[in-house]
């Protein structure tokens, strides 16, 4: 596309385009390009150029006939609703695979069991090679054949843990269509939290008690225990003798009744749950791995509202409060969780509303008292009176707001990659030009902000995660590389669809959190001044660069600001071995010690 000089800007042109991205939402590049080319993103030329706020309210009505249409292709390209297909194995590890055999879906005992994340192939789950070869086959042979639309395997599931039933079932979108997806149910029971505490609470198991018997549920024999907890088979013997006496069982059969039938009193407990207090994994070959993927913990607000909320590392930590920003990052990967419990740091990330699975805020509400609220309401829950507050990119409008309010609960407030208000266009310029055309058009044209956010999510959801975020970051190479590590791609992968999976939707609160961050709260800054701030900044920002750094230092100078040269907008995921203990230091200085 040829870009256009403001002067020649046409509205019929841009009307023409917002109807084309309804109809396919990847457009949305060439009409980035087209409006920050017009100079659109800046207020001077929205001030010299007089036909523009006639256009602007010329294409209110055409933006809502195109959200109209928008919503239609999302439905359209939606299929099934997986999360609703999922919802009734909760106490069992299901998946949905594609006709790629790709996941599209799991659910929290699949990602514990073996590794499910969405865009994971078959063949890269913790599954015994057998069974990955056994699955291939039975689902190849199950997409072809449309007159046996189900499957039962007895399979052996992953390496010594014994024998499982895996029911495949074809999920079909029309009864005339072949399928398109097919959802895979497991007998491998999902051992939720609360279920241990309540054999803590009634039968005084202890933690090793309790392993036992999640793996006696699992159908493991004595010796496949002994191999996965890397103990002697008449350890287990003695630890299943003590069970029986506390849970009064003449047998392991009943055991494994009574904690099933325990399942919907723990379901109750999560509703509102406790404090989930996780030792510190000493045994065990997978202990990290179920630190990186356990679910979530959900919290009900004093309003009704579902907000969950991500606990890291040892229970027993240092804590300090983290935030995810737009990019929903709130799974830190496996070297990450190592190092925090090396350093004793326990991370705690609030999902903000509309993020995930934590429920919307009225479109009418505060959003950030909302959040200020949320937070508040969620260090009270864990018992934590002060401790630092560490934001990542826009965040810091979120940290320094509940500093403001409540000076005496934060500690420090820590910033990686993040942008404090400015006056003017100028940092606009700095930005890539996905960045660019999002936070301007949050101060300039907010009315069009709703429709083309929406309209990245749907093009998101085409392009994949891992290629909307190439596309979202591309002037950064030190982003780019994070998707080169094969460790830190399937977290990357599993934060993004917390923003815009097919079950999750972030646009109308993103939508709400950028207008409120491009307005003046340079007030709040200052109002949070007594508390010490300090900022660890990427050079290779896609959000922002060098100059605008420096202006951040000229406008707050009591701000201590260190460029780390070869970090982006991720740099916590880039540099975590230099910031993990920086982090760590403050949390114990929160402490006292």
């Amino acid at each position: 596309m040829t870009p256009k000089t403001p002067l020649d800007i046409d509205p019929g042109n841009i009307v023409d385009q917002l109807y084309d991205i309804a109809i396919d939402p990847t457009s949305l590049d060439q009409f980035v390009d087209a409006w920050n080319a017009a100079g659109l993103d800046a207020s001077a030329t929205r001030k010299t150029i007089e036909s523009i706020d006639n256009f602007d309210a010329a294409y209110l009505a055409h933006l809502k006939r195109a959200g109209t249409f928008l919503a239609r292709g999302d439905d359209a390209d939606a299929g099934p609703d997986l999360a609703a297909i999922l919802t009734p194995f909760r106490d069992l590890a299901a998946f949905i695979v594609d006709r790629k055999l790709s996941v599209v879906a799991s659910n929290a005992g699949a990602q514990q069991a073996f590794g499910t994340l969405d865009d994971t192939s078959l063949g890269d789950m913790r599954l015994a090679p057998e069974t990955i070869q056994a699955l291939d086959e039975a689902l190849t042979s199950l997409f072809n054949d449309a007159e046996r639309p189900d499957r039962l395997l007895r399979l052996h599931d992953s390496g010594e843990r014994g024998t499982a039933l895996f029911q495949l079932r074809a999920l079909s979108q029309t009864a005339k269509s072949h399928p398109q997806h097919a959802l895979i149910v497991t007998t491998r029971y999902h051992w939720q939290a609360a279920l241990g505490e309540t054999l803590e609470d009634i039968f005084k198991l202890t933690t090793a008690e309790q392993g036992v018997v999640k793996a006696l549920v699992e159908g493991m024999d004595t010796k496949a225990i002994s191999i996965e907890r890397g103990t002697s088979e008449g350890t287990v013997r003695g630890q299943i003798k003590s069970i029986l006496s506390k849970m009064n069982s003449r047998n392991q059969s009943e055991v494994i009744r009574l904690v099933l039938s325990l399942r919907d009193v723990s379901q109750g407990v999560t509703q509102d749950p406790p404090l989930v207090k996780v030792p510190v994994p000493t045994t065990g070959r997978n202990w990290i791995a179920d630190e990186v993927w356990k679910p979530f913990t959900t919290l009900t607000m004093p309003d009704g509202r579902k907000m969950d909320y991500h606990d890291m590392g040892p229970a027993n930590g240092a804590p300090i409060l983290f935030t995810h920003m737009g990019y929903c990052a709130v799974r830190w990967h496996a070297p990450m969780i190592r190092m925090a419990f090396e350093h004793g740091l326990r991370v705690i990330v609030p999902i903000r509303a509309g993020y995930g699975h934590s429920e919307n805020l009225h479109p009418k509400a505060d959003v950030m008292q909302s959040t200020r609220d949320d937070t508040r309401v969620l260090l009270d829950h864990l018992g934590l009176e002060k401790l630092p507050y560490a934001c990542q990119g826009g965040d810091f409008l979120f940290s320094v707001d509940f500093a403001a309010h409540f000076p005496d609960r934060v500690t420090e407030l820590i910033g990686m990659g993040a942008r404090p208000p400015l006056l003017g266009d100028r940092h606009y310029a700095g930005m890539s030009k996905w960045h660019r055309f999002f936070l301007s058009t949050a101060k300039h044209a907010p009315h069009l902000l709703n429709f083309t956010f929406r309209a990245a999510i749907a093009m998101g959801r085409r392009l994949g995660t891992a290629e909307f975020f190439r596309q979202m970051n591309r002037s950064s190479a030190a982003d780019m590389a994070l998707l080169d590590d094969p460790e830190m791609l399937p977290v990357l992968i599993a934060n993004g669809e917390l923003a815009a999976g097919k079950a999750t939707d972030m646009s109308r609160a993103y939508v709400m959190e950028l207008i409120a961050g491009e307005t003046d709260w340079s007030g709040l800054v200052e109002a949070a001044k007594d508390t010490p701030t300090w900022f660890m900044n990427g050079a290779e920002d896609p959000s922002t660069d060098i100059a605008t750094i420096s202006e951040y230092r000229e406008t707050y100078p009591w701000i201590d600001i260190e460029v780390i040269p070869d970090a982006g907008q991720m740099l916590i995921f880039q540099h975590f071995k230099t910031i993990i203990p920086k982090l760590a230091a403050a949390a114990k200085r929160a402490q006292g010690g």
